[in-house]
């Protein structure tokens, strides 16, 4: 098993953020593993295939200069502030290991002191008297010789402002 090479940016743009994102994924030797560290200011990022019109409200957004960024990778929309740390695992074939990765942020949130648990396929849920609650959903993308997961947790969210700019479908608000 290689290396893992740890990655900060000290940008809270998200455009230069999933750039630096890109470029690393695109670049890196095939034997490298990678975890690249991030935060983004006030930012709805969306799935490669979203509609943003369906998906976020632009229009509040636009009033309160929210910006908005697609990802390379699918998925849900999600809104990101300062108290939302981004992580991305990456990998060359065959060391790409979605499982891997999620073991690895279940074991850091637990050593924090955060009894998670994988949930469904892609989040990462707390177990509270009013039921699990999300702190931490993911995104995959692979290529024919290596592959990423990244992911958002909410270590201090402003959750009281997810309402404002996504429109999230009706079945996910019933899970």
């Amino acid at each position: 098993m290689s290396t893992l090479r740890l990655l900060l940016s000290d940008s809270y743009d998200p455009w230069f953020n999933l750039a630096v994102e890109e470029s690393i994924f695109r670049q890196m030797p095939a034997t490298q593993r990678v975890l690249f560290l991030w935060r983004n200011a006030d930012t709805v990022v969306i799935g490669r295939a979203q509609n943003p019109w369906k998906e976020c409200n632009t229009r509040r957004m636009e009033e309160d200069n929210v910006r908005l960024a697609r990802r390379s990778s699918g998925g849900g929309a999600v809104f990101h502030d300062l108290g939302n740390t981004c992580f991305t695992f990456m990998a060359g074939k065959p060391e790409y290991d979605k499982t891997v990765s999620t073991n690895i942020v279940l074991t850091a949130l637990n050593a924090l002191g955060v009894a998670a648990e994988a949930s469904g396929r892609n989040d990462l849920v707390v177990k509270t008297a009013e039921g699990d609650r999300k702190v931490s959903g993911s995104a995959y993308r692979e290529t024919m010789d290596r592959g990423f997961h990244h992911g958002t947790l909410l270590l201090n969210a402003d959750l009281s402002r997810l309402a404002n700019y996504l429109n999230p479908d009706k079945k996910k608000l019933q899970a």
